[in-house]
């Protein structure tokens, strides 16, 4: 079966990683015009973001029960059963008329998410090794963006008929399912060493861990919460320009996706050439110059030209954070590992509205991406001079 489906298998890994970018994104134009559909609401400017990050957070919550389970249960069972929630839960939009029911489909579809992803990425790490395995995360990368330019872009299309038609896109996972439990195989358990210690292995894993995990960590929770800020603050400035439709601005938070190409298809080729904290340097420069542009913009093109910037280091940053932390990752605790991983990603994106909006509150949208885009300097400076010192150690 491993070579019969090889094809079919690395399809399925590849658009299953296109469904975790259109999760939360996919309704992102769709925003506005839902804070103006349910404006009786006390703080629906707010709530209404959360039907883009709520899936964050609940994948955040539960994404180390999802790494646990596709450790003890298996990963297929794992990637089918998220699939099929995915598709039930993604839809509720569509029928829902009361916001807060809307809000709860957003949470089982975080569950369905956060199971998939760490699915995919665990699998990612058994099936391939060294660098098959970096230009395959990279590939992954790439189609999760190419998925999301084209998710995103008919979004904010659908939109415009109707904020409901957006949640149509949810029943992709359906084919995906049914690609997933014809080619996906279950890897073989790798054995443990004989110097551990049989009554009571999780403490001689535990012991494997390196420090430098909870690092990738760290970096993961705050770039996540960076990453975010595109497509939840940026429908909210560009609906503020006149002539800005929801298709619009689709298409400008596509541009994320559509520069993210660029970069992570060849993120085997930078791998090749420099460390995982110096392609961190790399991506805080990238966002840096886009977050500066954003700042400064007055033009839909200009502020385009910003997200294209900021793309391009994000392209880098999501095969980066994975495969950093498959390669520090001990085999037999990959899959609860890469959950942790997930749960410092979803739970940055959902933070991000929440940390973000006092800086709003306080000044605008504007100068909140300037302040952040220093930080990002700061950050890229750090990682640099980290870097010049662990070569000269």
């Amino acid at each position: 079966m491993e070579e019969k489906y090889k094809v079919l298998r690395k399809s399925t890994l590849l658009i299953g990683s296109t469904l975790t970018v259109m999760a939360g994104a996919i309704v992102a134009p769709a925003l506005p015009q839902i804070s103006r559909e349910f404006a009786d609401i006390p703080g629906i400017e707010l709530l209404s973001r959360l039907v883009l990050t709520l899936p964050a957070l609940f994948m955040g919550i539960l994404a180390p029960l999802a790494g646990y389970l596709t450790d003890r249960s298996g990963r297929k069972k794992v990637l089918l059963f998220s699939l099929i929630l995915y598709a039930v839960a993604g839809t509720t939009g569509l029928y829902f008329n009361d916001f807060m029911w809307i809000l709860a489909g957003r949470a089982l579809l975080g569950i369905a998410v956060g199971g998939l992803i760490t699915a995919i990425i665990t699998l990612i790490g058994d099936y391939f090794d060294g660098e098959e395995r970096s230009r395959f995360m990279g590939l992954q990368a790439a189609f999760a963006g190419m998925g999301g330019l084209i998710f995103i872009s008919l979004g904010g299309v659908l939109a415009d008929l109707n904020w409901r038609m957006p949640f149509l896109l949810y029943f992709a996972s359906l084919v995906v399912w049914i690609m997933a439990l014809i080619s996906v195989y279950e890897p073989e358990k790798e054995k443990e060493s004989k110097n551990e210690n049989p009554a009571n292995p999780d403490k001689n894993r535990i012991e494997k861990i390196p420090k430098m995990v909870f690092l990738v960590y760290g970096v993961t929770f705050f770039s996540a919460l960076i990453f975010y800020m595109i497509p939840v603050q940026m429908p909210f400035m560009l609906s503020d320009m006149e002539g800005i439709t929801n298709t619009k601005i689709g298409f400008a938070i596509a541009f994320v996706n559509v520069a993210s190409v660029a970069t992570s298809v060849n993120y085997g080729r930078v791998r090749r050439k420099f460390s995982f904290p110096a392609i961190m340097a790399i991506v805080y420069l990238l966002v840096f110059l886009g977050f500066m542009i954003i700042s400064q913009s007055d033009t839909y093109f200009m502020t385009i030209a910003g997200i294209i910037f900021s793309g391009l280091g994000f392209g880098l940053m999501m095969p980066n954070i994975n495969l950093w932390l498959i390669s520090l990752a001990p085999a037999a605790m990959r899959g609860r590992l890469v959950g942790y991983l997930n749960m410092a990603l979803f739970l940055g994106m959902f933070g991000s509205p929440i940390v973000i909006q006092p800086l709003v509150v306080l000044s605008d949208l504007y100068f909140t991406f300037f302040l952040v885009g220093l930080l990002l300097l700061v950050l890229a400076l750090a990682f640099f001079f980290y870097t010049i010192l662990k070569r000269s150690s």
